[in-house]
């Protein structure tokens, strides 16, 4: 009996596939009896697609794989079948003088028949022969490939399809990912796997295999025609796997669609040891059923890309205020199975890559679809979407239908801040920004949960915080919002900030010492270390500040005001920067 691994498409040349037409079967048709050879069994176990005459073949020097040479008894010269060999002819039929046998080569058959066995006989027996088989194999994909597209044309899924598999062929059938994760699953009546240790028998020996090929690349130098892990071999392979202890033949085919490894369809054979005419009707099955899979997975992808862009249209309108009524808010909320009645808290966090890098949207996306998979409770709706370099997620606080108390639903949306902000640096491997607003009810005020988080995250970023902070933690923010927005507090910080803005000399240096003897409480010496300066320069820096301002530094009213101005107008400008990017009409 042949081997399965000897199908497989990486196999040396001359092992015949189960399907193909070999010397030994060549030998039990009528026209060849009673043939005698010395050859053994598995040499004549290799594959023939054409004949030739003797002459011809003399009168060349091609390769001839597959090929059986016709010849007559005188003929022959045995000096000349070595060259045969070497060229990898299948086998020499020598039609006649069966009495005259030479010493054949070691790697060559050479067969003897009787002398009616004529050139003509024996190219048309082999042509009938192959292209018997191949009709053969043909109509079989044919009916494998309607009963598989006839599934598609309805959308039933990939579970259907894994069903029509393991039905065509009688054995369990398996539709996995490329990480070997199951998709779909059918068990076979005969001898019952489960779909977890198929999929584990399948990664480990794929692990071997890329393990054994990664030494053997850097034995070899391997060059660039090396395929990469991730691109497997076209065209079916069979490999011999421990499923639970039990060895197991698997008949597997990668989905390959312009040129993306979307992963595998998997037939394991019932029989121990396999029938080879099975295997070959198992290897039509993967090739026929890898192509309509990978249509059904790319339809599939397709209707999943959908529904997302327009669950983030909805996030988008939720943090926006897009909504012209009550009731389309209601009716879009319904469609999302998502209670407008609810509370909700926003958490934004940015610096999770480079805008600039033609990936990053995909990352970002993809960072998203963790966000709303990280802490997943029973009827708790968690909402995300990008809206440029930003991550937004709409986490609703109260999932168990109650009212909590608004501190209760505070440290909630805290907890479920600082558990993304260790997600998303452990994904990225870089430092994240996160901030989050106040806890709102109902849907209609998701905006305003944003924009505090906006604003939170943009005054984080300003001052160089490393925590996740609400806009409930920065208290003087929060409460200084609305005077630094108004004209009257847009006003008192541009006055009392442009004189030293305006300073010809040193205006920045200026305003930095001044803000450091601010922050410090009025301590010199710990504003001169934090400077970097001698102290002599910092009264000289603040003696000119106080001339500039008519105002004397050293008393606590006037640290005040000016500390006063330049919050106002750090909030001034993030406030601005925020409801440009929430209206940016």
């Amino acid at each position: 009996m042949t081997d399965p691994s000897a199908a497989a498409p990486d196999g040396p040349p001359g092992d015949a596939d189960p399907q193909h037409l070999t010397v030994g079967r060549l030998l039990q048709e009528r026209l060849l009896r009673p043939a005698v050879t010395a050859a053994s069994a598995d040499m004549l176990d290799t594959a023939v697609t054409w004949c030739l005459p003797w002459d011809e073949v003399q009168a060349g020097v091609d390769p001839l794989p597959g090929v059986v040479v016709h010849a007559r008894a005188n003929q022959i010269r045995p000096e000349l079948l070595p060259g045969l060999g070497r060229r990898n002819a299948t086998a020499v039929v020598v039609a006649g003088g069966a009495g005259d046998l030479p010493d054949p080569p070691a790697d060559l058959p050479v067969i003897h028949v009787g002398a009616h066995v004529s050139f003509r006989h024996l190219s048309q027996l082999v042509a009938e022969l192959v292209l018997a088989r191949d009709t053969h194999v043909l109509r079989y994909g044919l009916t494998v490939h309607r009963s598989l597209v006839e599934l598609l044309y309805r959308g039933a899924g990939l579970a259907a399809l894994g069903h029509q598999m393991a039905r065509l062929s009688g054995c369990a059938a398996a539709i996995l990912d490329p990480q070997y994760r199951v998709l779909a699953f059918e068990r076979s009546r005969d001898r019952v796997f489960e779909a977890a240790a198929v999929a584990d028998a399948l990664r480990e020996d794929a692990c071997g295999r890329a393990a054994d090929g990664a030494s053997s690349d850097r034995s070899a130098a391997a060059g660039p025609a090396a395929l990469a892990p991730d691109q497997p071999h076209a065209g079916p392979q069979v490999r011999t796997l421990l499923i639970d202890g039990i060895s197991a033949t698997c008949v597997l085919n990668p989905i390959l669609l312009g040129g993306r490894h979307d992963g595998w369809v998997v037939i394991v054979e019932s029989a121990d040891p396999p029938s080879p005419h099975d295997i070959a009707q198992h290897r039509v099955v993967v090739e026929q059923a890898a192509t309509i899979v990978g249509t059904e997975m790319l339809r599939l992808r397709s209707v999943e890309q959908a529904e997302e862009r327009a669950r983030g249209d909805f996030v988008h309108a939720l943090l926006h205020g897009r909504f012209s009524t009550q009731h389309e808010l209601e009716a879009r909320a319904a469609h999302y199975d998502f209670p407008v009645g609810a509370t909700y808290g926003v958490v934004v966090a940015n610096g999770l890559g480079s805008v600039g890098s033609p990936d990053s949207p995909t990352a970002l996306f993809q960072l998203a679809g963790h966000a709303a998979r990280l802490d997943a409770r029973p009827n708790a709706h968690t909402l995300t979407t990008v809206v440029g370099d930003v991550l937004a997620v709409v986490r609703q606080v109260d999932p168990a239908g109650r009212r909590d108390s608004p501190d209760a639903q505070d440290r909630a949306l805290a907890d479920f801040a600082r558990a993304l902000h260790q997600e998303l640096e452990r994904r990225t491997h870089r430092r994240v920004a996160v901030a989050y607003g106040r806890c709102v009810g109902g849907a209609g005020r998701i905006l305003d949960s944003y924009r505090e988080a906006r604003i939170a995250l943009g005054i984080r970023n300003r001052l160089g915080m490393d925590q996740v902070c609400g806009f409930q933690d920065l208290r003087v923010f929060a409460t200084l919002v609305e005077l630094a927005e108004s004209p009257q507090g847009r006003a008192f910080a541009r006055d009392m900030l442009a004189p030293l803005r305006g300073s010809r000399a040193g205006g920045s240096d200026l305003e930095q010492a001044v803000m450091a003897y601010v922050a410090s409480g009025g301590n010199l010496n710990a504003a001169a270390r934090q400077l970097h300066v001698h102290r002599n320069t910092m009264l000289y820096k603040l003696d000119r500040a106080s001339r500039l301002l008519q105002l004397d530094l050293r008393e606590a009213e006037h640290q005040f005001a000016v500390w006063l101005a330049y919050k106002l107008h750090l909030l001034a400008e993030t406030v601005t920067a925020v409801d440009r990017d929430l209206s940016p009409a």
